[in-house]
């Protein structure tokens, strides 16, 4: 399916092109704003830890890299950065098409 929307884009002029990446980029701001609403519901209390000042911030790094690597996280995460990391890839291949065209 990827290889259809590739191939379906060298049709495209640079106009349209031009307006899919704007499209693209608006996507990917709406996608960082959802993980960032999922890492500020995981931090939760642990934020309050930035008040004490060197060793508030080591225990929250600690903290938050456990939190991080839970399953219940990353099932949240992952099909976000996912479609983030599409959308990037997507965007680079439609400059180079207009770079090429």
């Amino acid at each position: 399916m990827k290889d259809q929307i590739l191939r379906r884009n060298l049709d495209l002029s640079v106009e349209e092109l031009v307006k899919e990446n704007d499209q693209l980029k608006v996507d990917n701001k709406e996608y960082y704003k959802q993980v960032s609403k999922i890492d500020s519901r995981t931090a939760g209390w642990l934020r309050l830890l930035w008040f004490i000042p060197i060793l508030g911030w080591v225990i929250y790094n600690a903290l938050m890299s456990g939190r991080k690597s839970s399953k219940k996280y990353l099932d949240q995460v992952l099909p976000i950065k996912e479609k983030i990391a599409i959308n990037e890839f997507q965007i680079l291949y439609n400059e180079k098409i207009i770079e090429d065209k």
